[in-house]
C-alpha cells in the first residue's frame, strides 16, 4: 500500500476520534438539558420561592438588583424570557448563561436550584405566580359577603357593578396590591369608577359613578344600581371628589383573622381564562 495513503488514512482516522471526544461531552450536555422538567415541578410552592430568593440574592442580584428590578443587568421583573418565555427556555438560559455577556453560566447548580430561582422571578413578575396567601378561603368568601363587597363587585359571575370586578384579580394583582387596594381604597382609584356628585337645577343630588359622558350628556350608575341619564344644561353642578366609594375602615371593621381569610379569598381568584375587565360595561 502506498504510504502516503496509509498516512492519510491515519490521520482522518485521528480526526474522526477527535471530533467524536469534542461531540460527547456536547451530547451529554444537551441529554442532560433535554432530562430538565419542560415545566417547573415546584410551581409556586412557597418553600421554592423563599429558596429562590435567597440563591437569587446570592449570585444573581448585584447585577439585576434587590427586587430584580434591574441594576447593572435587566429587569428581570418586566423581561419576556421571564413573563412570557417558556419555563424551559428561562432553565436553559440560567443553565448556560449568554455567551459574550457578563452573565456566566450556572454549570455547578443542581436542577432543582434553577427551578426555585425560577419560581422566585415568576412570583415577582406575574401576580397569579405568587405563593398562595395563608387563610381561609371559604370562610373569606362569607366575610366578603357579609361585609357587602358582593354588592359592588363581581366575583365567579355573580355581584355588583359600582364597582370593578374582582374575577381574576390575582391574575392582575399581586396579593401587596390587593391588601393596599382594601385597607386605603382612596389611594388608587379603579380607571372607569369615578365617583361623582351632582346637583340639578331642580334641587335634586346625585351620588354614584361616572359611567360616560359627553359634551351634552352624563351617565351614572348610583348606589342603588339606577343607571341616570342627564342633560348638561340640567345641571347645576358636577364634582368628582378623588376618592373611592369604597368603604375606607375596613382595617378597624374586620378582625385580623377576618382580614386575612377574605385576602386570602380574593388571592383564589386566579383564574386566567375568567375575563379580568368585567363588569357595567359588557352587559
Amino acid at each position: 500500500m502506498d504510504v502516503s495513503k496509509q498516512s492519510f488514512r491515519n490521520r482522518l482516522a485521528l480526526g474522526t476520534v477527535a471530533l467524536a471526544s469534542a461531540l460527547i461531552p456536547a451530547a451529554a450536555q444537551n441529554a442532560g438539558e433535554s432530562g430538565s422538567a419542560a415545566e417547573n415541578p415546584f410551581g409556586r410552592d412557597p418553600a421554592a420561592v423563599q429558596a429562590g430568593d435567597e440563591l437569587f440574592h446570592e449570585r444573581c442580584a448585584v447585577c439585576h438588583g434587590q427586587k430584580a428590578q434591574g441594576a447593572m443587568a435587566a429587569n428581570l421583573v418586566r423581561t419576556r424570557s421571564v413573563r412570557r418565555g417558556s419555563q424551559k427556555a428561562l432553565f436553559s438560559l440560567i443553565r448556560q448563561g449568554i455567551p459574550g455577556t457578563d452573565m456566566p453560566p450556572q454549570p455547578d447548580l443542581p436542577d432543582e436550584r434553577i427551578w426555585h430561582v425560577i419560581s422566585y422571578l415568576r412570583s415577582l413578575a406575574l401576580p397569579g405566580e405568587q405563593p398562595p396567601l395563608q387563610g381561609d378561603p371559604e370562610a373569606g368568601s362569607a366575610v366578603f359577603r357579609q361585609a357587602g363587597c358582593a354588592s359592588c363587585h363581581i366575583v365567579n359571575g355573580t355581584g355588583g357593578f359600582l364597582g370593578p370586578s374582582l374575577d381574576s384579580i390575582a391574575v392582575k394583582k399581586a396579593s401587596g396590591r390587593i391588601r393596599e387596594d382594601v385597607l386605603e381604597p382612596d389611594a388608587e382609584l379603579a380607571p372607569g369608577f369615578e365617583s361623582v356628585v351632582v346637583e340639578t337645577l331642580d334641587g335634586r343630588r346625585i351620588e354614584g359613578v361616572l359611567k360616560n359622558e359627553d359634551t351634552f350628556h352624563v351617565l351614572i350608575l348610583t348606589a342603588g344600581g339606577e343607571i341616570v341619564s342627564l342633560r348638561r344644561s340640567e345641571l347645576k353642578s358636577l364634582a368628582m371628589p378623588p376618592r373611592s366609594r369604597m368603604p375606607a375602615d375596613y382595617k378597624t371593621r374586620l378582625a385580623s383573622e377576618d382580614l386575612g381569610n377574605l385576602l386570602a379569598f380574593l388571592d383564589r381568584q386566579r383564574d386566567p381564562f375568567t375575563p379580568v375587565v368585567r363588569g357595567f360595561s359588557v352587559y
